[in-house]
C-alpha cells in the first residue's frame, strides 16, 4: 500500500527504530495531520491523540508506557504479507497501556478500509504487562480486537463488536467488566492456564460462539452476572482440549428453560472426553446493569 507523503506525518518509519510523542501540532483553526507508525518499536513514554496509522506490527517496549487520550482513532490499513487472509496491523504492549477513553468519546481501533470486514487486522496485545487500563474503547474488524497474555489490568466498559474474536486471554489476573460483545464469531477465548480473571456484568448478543474456552481453564476463572443472548451458533463451546469443568452458573441466557440452556452448551452431556459446564443454578431474569455503563 503506498500512503501519500504529504498526507501524514510519518514517525518511526523502519523496524527497530524509536517511536517519538504521536502528536502533530497543527497551525491555528486547521486540523492536525493523522500520524503513522510503520513497524515501530516504541522505547519510550508516549501520548496519543487524534487520527494513529499503524502499519504492520507496533510495539511498545518494557519499561514505556503509552497513553491514549479520548477521541483517539486507531486504523490498521490492509496488508498481508504472508497472505494467510488476515491483516497484519498490530500493536503490542510490552510494558504499559493506559487506554482510557469517556462513554461520550471513546478511543477507537478499527480497519483502514474504506470497506472494512472481519480480520482487516490482527490485534491489540497485551503481553507481560503490569496494571493496564483499557476502558471505553472500541474494537472493530480485528481477528482478534484484545488478547492479553501474563498480565494483569482491567477491561472495562468496552465494545467489541465485528471481530473474528472480541478478546482472547490466557495467564492473567484481569477483570472484564461491563463490557458489550456484539457479532462476533467468537466472544471470548481463553487458554486459562492458571488465570484469576473475572467476566462480570458484560452484555453478549449476536456471537458465534459466545466463550471457547481451549484448554486449561479452571474455576480461577469467575464468570457471573453477564447477559449471555442469541449465540448464533453456542454459547459455550469447549474446545478438544479443554477436560476441566467450568462454572457458569448465575448467568442469564435469555430463557429459563433449562434444558434450552444445556442445547445451547457443547461440553461433556454432548462428547464424554470434554469438561462440563456447570450453568445450574441460572438467573430467571436479566441482569439490569450489564453492559458499558
Amino acid at each position: 500500500m503506498k500512503l501519500a507523503a504529504a498526507a501524514f506525518v510519518t514517525l518511526a518509519l523502519f523496524a527497530g527504530q524509536t517511536g517519538r510523542p504521536a502528536s502533530a501540532a497543527a497551525a491555528p483553526g486547521k486540523t492536525a495531520a493523522p500520524v503513522v507508525y510503520d513497524k515501530a518499536y516504541i522505547q519510550r513514554d508516549e501520548t496519543w491523540s487524534g487520527e494513529i496509522t499503524l502499519i504492520g506490527q507496533n510495539v511498545v517496549k518494557r519499561g514505556c508506557t503509552l497513553t491514549i487520550l479520548p477521541g483517539t482513532v486507531i486504523k490498521f490499513p490492509w496488508i498481508d504479507e504472508d497472505r494467510n487472509g488476515i491483516g497484519d496491523g498490530e500493536l503490542t504492549i510490552e510494558g504499559r497501556i493506559i487506554a482510557k477513553g469517556t462513554k461520550d468519546k471513546p478511543i477507537v481501533f478499527t480497519s483502514g478500509q474504506t470497506k472494512p470486514g472481519k480480520k482487516d487486522w490482527t490485534f491489540v496485545q497485551i503481553a507481560m504487562s503490569r496494571n493496564s487500563i483499557v476502558e471505553y474503547c472500541e474494537f472493530e474488524y480485528a481477528f482478534t480486537g484484545l488478547q492479553v497474555h501474563y498480565s494483569t489490568g482491567t477491561i472495562k466498559n468496552n465494545l467489541f463488536k465485528n471481530n473474528f474474536e472480541g478478546m482472547r486471554f490466557s495467564t492473567t489476573d484481569v477483570l472484564i467488566a461491563h463490557n458489550d460483545f456484539i457479532n462476533n464469531d467468537f466472544g471470548i477465548r481463553c487458554e486459562a492456564l492458571g488465570s484469576r480473571t473475572t467476566i462480570r456484568k458484560n452484555l453478549f448478543r449476536g456471537n458465534g460462539q459466545t466463550f471457547f474456552p481451549v484448554r486449561k481453564t479452571w474455576n480461577t476463572v469467575k464468570i457471573y452476572d453477564n447477559n449471555i443472548l442469541d449465540s448464533r451458533e453456542y454459547a459455550v463451546n469447549f474446545g478438544m482440549s479443554q477436560k476441566q469443568d467450568i462454572d457458569f452458573t448465575n448467568n442469564w441466557w435469555g430463557t429459563t428453560d433449562a434444558s434450552a440452556i444445556e442445547a445451547m452448551i457443547y461440553d461433556k452431556s454432548k462428547d464424554s472426553t470434554l469438561g462440563k459446564a456447570d450453568f445450574i443454578p441460572f438467573l430467571k431474569r436479566p441482569v439490569k446493569d450489564c453492559g458499558i455503563e
